[in-house]
């Protein structure tokens, strides 16, 4: 009953984020690339030293990702179920203008905060260790 319930707030308050995760998702099956579950969620395991990506209740993430990245980027569906229509504006965008930013920083030899110095990660941590222990 849990699984029915975390799709259908992701197929209905969350559901533009899901549309686009559903369609990465599809390309990655038509590449030959395999579904694994999450607890309620779908993820992939692409590419190597990224880390990852949540679209709802799908996301990517780098091959051999940590029980701790997946725990995160499920952590984020959790968001978007909160959020729905206003989850790429409150997380997404500000997310990767971060990621980016901090990749920027990295290459000029900076020191970083931590990741989840930042309130929506660590916000998605937190949901992600607190929904995924529960199983």
């Amino acid at each position: 009953m849990r699984t029915f319930l975390y799709w259908l707030v992701q197929l209905t308050w969350g559901i533009p984020i899901n549309i686009i995760g559903a369609g990465v998702a599809f390309l990655l099956i038509c590449k030959g690339y395999k579904p694994r579950r999450f607890c309620h969620a779908v993820y992939f395991e692409v590419g190597r030293n990224w880390g990852g990506v949540n679209f709802g209740g799908f996301f990517f993430v780098q091959k051999d990702a940590t029980l701790t990245l997946k725990r995160h980027e499920y952590g984020h569906g959790f968001q978007n179920m909160m959020l729905g229509v206003l989850m790429p504006f409150l997380i997404h965008i500000p997310s990767a203008i971060r990621y980016h930013y901090r990749n920027y920083k990295r290459a000029k030899g900076f020191n970083l905060t931590p990741y989840d110095a930042f309130w929506c990660e660590s916000w998605a941590t937190r949901l992600g260790e607190k929904h995924s222990s529960r199983r």
